[in-house]
């Protein structure tokens, strides 16, 4: 790969985005915070789900600038979110970014960073990449934060190409956001189900390239962000341009962007991670919303079902006995 490639890319979406801001329409209103108890209030909604949290772990991005004779700023990856006008068709929640998923403003020169609320996508290549300073330095390569060995290994197999001769599976991750609970299940549930809409601004121009961003649901250890038996990268078949915030296209099988996944879990002992990054360069942001996290009721089964069940343990040793015989 042209190692100019990443700083040229970085470049030219800073420059996109710090030209242009955002027109929000006060649908999906972010509000970016890294209070993980906020998050999982947003993400439980409140109500009786039959989930007992036992911890919540944050793995953000956080910039902070004190800009010469102005304000204080900071970015930050995480926060919850508001939906009063059902962009997208998802309920309130929590979003995560490899960007900043909130605008701070910075006046008079005009907007740092676009967020991800609601309204029209106006700001081409839309990105903040972290660990950087202010004002940026489009000449270091080393921008980004690197993903940690762990996280690697979760998102490798979620943004490598096979296609390729050879594979290749191997991509560096920057600016990684992940959200990870551990829970137990209230008696009467054995399974979660959530909703998700993910979106990038990836797309299109990158879609065969190395920049494959990627987003992961690990539920006890196995990814079940799966939708038509794919991982969810900038790369599915059913990316999408669908108008509602600023990202350029959003995973929408069959046109609807709302994605619902679900998995059994254990009485006790659960973990749910959620994991978003960016591949090969930090920039250009990838972005995910998810709510509504509940239990799933267990189904008992009806009475005759129960009958019919007692009768085959009833006649499992004559059919042993007839079996032995022959």
């Amino acid at each position: 790969m042209n190692t100019l490639a990443p700083v040229l890319r970085i470049a030219a979406a800073v420059i996109c985005a710090s030209s242009l801001a955002a027109t929000p329409a006060h649908a999906i209103v972010v509000t970016a915070t890294q209070n993980t108890q906020n998050l999982i209030n947003a993400l439980l909604g409140g109500g009786d789900s039959g989930i007992v949290v036992t911890s919540v772990t944050l793995n953000g991005n956080r910039d902070s600038f004190a800009i010469p004779d102005g304000p204080s700023l900071e970015i930050l990856s995480s926060g919850t979110y508001s939906n009063a006008s059902g962009t997208y068709g998802i309920g309130a929640g929590v979003v995560l970014s490899t960007g900043s998923v909130s605008t701070v403003g910075l006046d008079p020169e005009g907007t740092l960073a676009t967020g991800y609320g609601d309204g029209p996508s106006n700001v081409e290549n839309n990105t903040w990449v972290y660990g950087g300073v202010y004002p940026p330095d489009l000449s270091n390569p080393a921008l980004g934060v690197p993903a940690t060995g762990e996280q690697e290994d979760l998102l490798d197999p979620i943004t490598d190409r096979p296609d390729l001769d050879p594979p290749d599976n191997t991509f560096d991750h920057f600016d990684v956001t992940e959200l990870i609970i551990q829970f137990d299940m209230q008696p009467g549930f054995d399974r979660v189900a959530f909703n998700v809409v993910f979106g990038s601004e990836e797309w299109i121009e990158y879609v065969e390239s190395a920049y494959i961003d990627g987003f992961g649901m690990f539920l006890n250890g196995s990814n079940i962000a799966m939708t038509g038996g794919l991982p969810v990268n900038i790369r599915h078949p059913d990316m999408a341009d669908i108008g509602g915030t600023e990202l350029d296209a959003v995973l929408a099988p069959g046109g609807n962007p709302l994605l619902t996944f679900s998995g059994a879990v254990n009485a006790s002992g659960n973990t749910l991670r959620f994991i978003v990054a960016d591949t090969s360069d930090p920039a250009l942001d990838t972005t995910v919303y998810f709510s509504s996290l509940d239990g799933v009721p267990a189904i008992p089964l009806p009475a005759a079902g129960w009958l019919a069940a007692a009768a085959v343990l009833a006649c499992a040793p004559r059919l042993r006995r007839r079996a032995a015989a022959r």
